[in-house]
This record gives structure tokens, sequence and C-alpha cells, in this order.
């Protein structure tokens, strides 16, 4: 009997494989595997296929030494291993039949397959090649435990590799996915409609063959052939339009596309993709339903390759909402539109890092499920670059996401080609997305406001910097404040707490952003040039003069202008004028050094 939660991978470990030292990996149902060229998003899918791809023959697990982990030293003996755990399979008595022999002994409710391979016990010394080496696939973390084929046949992975030929897959009838699905469908057949569909044929085919331009034609090839081959040889060739086999009848059924009037070689790559992958669940779910096999994890490569991206987007929107709980999806992209699509907690991130890659799960970022939503909202196919980032500097609003790219020119720094996104919060509540960024690994920087209240309560800001650090504590093991850190906070001024906070990625302004631009020398001009030009009365345009002979501005004064201009206007304005020609306000330029020194 089935229960709503349905077995997925919960965990892939792999140490001293190909690019990958060790890494601990925590999935769910579906993976989105993102990353840069050469990170190792292959690898990653080839480790998962050594244990239970069956089209992988066991010459392909013998691995090679070349396939260790280059940090590793042969004469220690190490071990290339990845362990693949399953859970939540104890609803489906069919998986727990299949997979109870291999529970864990630390947690029962989780079955682990494992892949290892090492030097044979035989040989002394360093491994010479790879025939020193041997493999092993077993369960559960004991190596007597052998994992039968019968587990891998029915808990199976396809895979679409990134130069897939998919005309070329349809058009085969051993590899095709539509072959069970047609055998299934002509089983119910009688014998007597396929005789009678096949004598039809062969009447058209005598038609054809009685036209005296074919049959001229005909008798040239096969006489040609006969004098090549001799009559010993001699396959006796016929033009028709296909056998009239009773037998071999259904395999000349295909797709065709535009009703019927063109065959599948004539459709759009991105549309032969889109027909393979939908075949491929549909084979599935016709293996399942047949007893056949109880769990599928289809595998693609790179399928922003093949599709448009609206084409992706309406694609794995549904994928992903697939509520076939017995197949599942691992898909490699570097597609910002599919990862928009994704599930958040389906993305898992490669980043390479002093000689090895490492592996960043959202499989259990700490949000509640309203910044979920928050989140997944927020990256859009524009802003989902995030994800690919190599730095993130979180601001407050428009003005600061519209200028900071140019201030960062100023300042030398090209943001995009050094991968540093800018990511609007659209106010105050960064911790969702400072969690995010810790669970990918990024290197980030927060810039917000002070937010002074009246002397007797403390500033918005501390609070607001506490929890941001408070929360990048909970995903990535940084060190929780102690007692006494948290009570220095609570009196420490602008200038000692700003200074101290700078250190962990956190950059304040003592008032706000606009107020910092108007105590910025350079900046400042620009900014009354603006106001000048809204054609204020009389009390505000000689404040404006003041202001520019050198009178120092007033924080409320110029909110209350700024107000009138719009914040969003104000720095479309400010950044045609600046043009990265002028120097950030303090803290900004530190935000973006920040950042740059880690990306």
């Amino acid at each position: 009997m089935r229960g709503e939660i349905g077995m997925h991978l919960a965990k892939l470990s792999i140490r001293n494989f190909r690019n990958f030292a060790a890494i601990d990996i925590p999935l769910t149902r579906n993976v989105v595997l993102l990353g840069e060229n050469r990170v190792g998003k292959s690898n990653l899918l080839f480790a998962i296929r050594l244990i239970f791809d069956l089209a992988l023959p066991d010459s392909v697990r013998q691995l090679k030494l070349s396939d260790f982990w280059d940090g590793c030293d042969l004469a220690e003996n190490p071990q290339i291993e990845v362990h693949l755990d399953f859970a939540d399979f104890d609803n489906d008595d069919a998986l727990v039949a299949l997979l109870t022999d291999f529970r864990t002994a630390d947690d029962p409710e989780v079955a682990r397959l494992s892949y290892v391979y090492r030097k044979r016990p035989e040989i002394s010394g360093a491994p010479q090649s790879s025939e020193d080496c041997e493999f092993i696939i077993y369960g559960g973390g004991d190596e007597s435990r052998s994992v039968p084929y019968t587990v891998r046949r029915r808990i199976a992975l396809d895979i679409l590799s990134a130069l897939r030929d998919a005309e070329g897959q349809l058009a085969s009838w051993r590899s095709s996915p539509l072959r069970p699905l047609l055998e299934e469908a002509v089983a119910t057949v009688s014998q007597s409609e396929l005789d009678s569909v096949a004598a039809d044929l062969e009447e058209a085919n005598s038609k054809v063959e009685s036209f005296p331009s074919v049959k001229e034609l005909e008798e040239a090839l096969r006489s040609g052939i006969l004098e090549l081959a001799g009559t010993a040889h001699d396959i006796d060739t016929r033009l028709r339009f296909a056998s009239t086999d009773p037998q071999r009848l259904f395999r000349l059924i295909s797709i065709f596309i535009d009703g019927g009037k063109r065959g599948i070689s004539e459709a759009s790559l991105g549309s032969t993709n889109v027909v393979l992958i939908a075949l491929k669940l549909a084979e599935f779910a016709w293996r399942r339903q047949k007893n056949e096999r109880n769990y599928s994890l289809l595998c693609i490569e790179e399928p922003e390759a093949h599709l448009h991206p609206q084409l992706q987007r309406a694609v794995f929107d549904k994928l992903f909402q697939n509520a076939d709980d017995s197949q599942a999806l691992f898909v490699t992209s570097h597609s910002p539109t599919l990862a928009a699509a994704a599930p958040l907690r389906s993305i898992v991130n490669l980043r390479s890092a002093n000689g090895a890659s490492q592996a960043f799960s959202l499989a259990a970022l700490p949000v509640t499920d309203d910044e979920l939503d928050d989140i997944e909202r927020y990256l859009t196919s524009t802003r989902s670059e995030l994800l690919f980032a190599r730095g993130v500097i979180f601001v407050e609003g428009d003005a600061e996401e519209a200028l900071l790219p140019g201030f960062a020119d100023a300042e030398g720094h090209n943001l995009d080609q050094l991968g540093i996104t800018v990511c609007n919060v659209a106010g105050t509540n960064f911790t969702p997305y400072v969690k995010l960024a810790g669970s990918l690994g990024l290197p980030f920087a927060v810039v917000t406001d002070w937010d002074p209240l009246d002397g007797t309560k403390p500033p918005l800001g501390k609070a607001r910097t506490l929890g941001i650090y408070d929360a990048y504590c909970e995903v990535s093991g940084a060190p929780p404040l102690t007692p006494e850190n948290r009570m220095w906070c609570e009196t420490a001024d602008f200038a000692s707490f700003n200074e101290w906070w700078a250190e962990a990625g956190i950059f304040l302004n003592e008032q706000t952003f606009e107020v910092a631009v108007a105590n910025t020398p350079n900046l400042l001009q620009a900014l009354l040039d603006i106001l000048d030009e809204q054609g204020f009365g009389p009390k505000r345009t000689a404040r404006i003069a003041n202001w520019r002979s050198g009178t120092k501005v007033d924080p409320d004064q110029l909110l209350a202008m700024i107000a009138d201009i719009g914040k969003g206007r104000l720095s479309a304005k400010l950044g045609k004028k600046l043009m990265g020609l002028f120097t950030p306000p303090t803290y900004i330029a530190s935000a973006i050094q920040f950042v740059v020194s880690r990306a």
C-alpha cells in the first residue's frame, strides 16, 4: 500500500572521485544541479550511475587510476566511494522487500547502496594500474550484503546525455521508449486483424511495384547487387512501403507531427526532446503499472541546450509538479530559466575551491513556508542569476540596486565580469536571503541602515544585524555570538558597531542611503542638480542653494524632497549623472571590496 510520501534520494556522499575529495549532499525528490563548467556536474551524475544504472557495463564500473581525486596519495591505499541513501520507502511493500536488507544501522528508516573502488587485497604497495584495483557494490554499510541484479532492475536510472540524439533514439526500435508501449498496445490486436492489415499493405506494395519506372529501377538495383555479391550472398531486394510480415507490422508505427503530415525527423530539436522526455515518463509509468520497476530516476543533462526558455519553463513546471512519486528527476543545468522554475529545495550548487569541488544543497534550507514562497517568487528568470553567482551584495531598495554597479565600476570592479550579483530584498528582512546565500556557500555582504530612533530606544539596525548573523550561523556552522558579544552590541555606538560588524560582511549607513549620498562630497553636487531640476518652490530652492554653498544638509528636509520625487526616480536620475565616475559612500565601497576579495 502506497502512502502520501514516496521514496526519494535522501543523501549522496562521494569520496576521492575525480573533482570530489569529500562531499555529503542532502537531497529531495527532484534535484537540479547547478555549477560552472568543469566543476563536476557530469562526474557527480556518473557517480550515481556507478551504483544503479543498468545500462552501465561492469567494464565501465572498473575505473582507472586517473579517476582518483588528484589530491589522493595512492601509496596510502585510498578508496573511491559513492553512497546513496533512500528514504520514505516504508509505505511501499515492494520497496520494503527490495531495500529492507540494506537499512543502515544508525537509521533503520534509511537504506544505503554503495559503490567502492580500491586496491585488490593481494596487491602490495601502491597500485600501478586499474588491473590492481577492484570495485564492489553493496548495501546497508556492510560489504557482505551484495546488491543483486533484481534491485538494480527495479530501482533504475535512465540518462539523457547533454549530447543526446533524440531523433536517433526515437527511430531506433531497440532503444526507443515507445517500444514497450507499442508492444503492450499491439498485444491486444488479434492475428486476423494483423493479417488483414498485412494484406492491404501487400496490395499497396504491388501497385507501386507495377509502375514501369519503379519496376525498372527495382530490377536495376537488384541486378547490380546480385552482380556484386553473387548468388550465394544475394539479398533479393525490393522497393516497397514496408515489410508485410504481420509480426513486424507494429514496428512500422512511429510518431508523426502536424496532424500526421510530417515525421518526427522534421520536428525541431526542442520538440523532439520534449517528445523523448514525455515518452520516457510514459515508459516509467508503464513499467510501474506492469510491476517491472518500482522506482525510476530520469537524469537529463543540460536541457537548455535543446529547449527555448519559454519551453523550458512550460516543460519543467509540469515535470517538477508531477504527482507520481515513483518517478524523479535529476537535472544538470546552466539555465537561470530552469533554475527559477525549480522548487528551491531541489537546488544543489557545485563550486570549486582548493583543488576540489564542494557541494551546497538547499534541501534543508531552514526557512518558513512563507519565507520559502517569498524567495521563490523573487527568483524570477532575471533574478535567479543569484543561484549562479560567485558573490552577492544584499541591499534594501531600488536606489542601492540601481547605483551599486556604477559605484563598483568607479572602484575598478565590473560586477558582471566578477560574477557578483546585487540583490534587492525590497525592505529590511534580510534573514531568508542570507540563509540562502550561506547555504549556497556564497560570499556576501549586507548593506543596510542604522535606522536610529529617539534616544530612549536602540537603533533598528542593531537588532537587524544580530538577526542577520544568527541566520548565517544557522546554515554555515559559523560560531554564534557569545553572551558577552551580545551585551557589547547593546551598548556600542555607531562607529564601533559598524567597524566590528564590517568584519562579518554587514555594512551600516548611519541614516539612509540618500543621506549618505548627500554626505559624500563628490556625490552631493549631482544630487543637488537633480533637486534643482524639480522646480521646487522658493523655500526649498533656497535650501538647495544653501546646501550647495556649504551649509550642512538637513536629513529630514532632504528626505522630504526625495519623497516628492520618489526614490526610484531619483536613483534613475543619479545613475545617469554618475555613470560610474564618482566615488561611492565609504560603507558602500567597503561592502563592494569585501565581496570582490572573496568571490
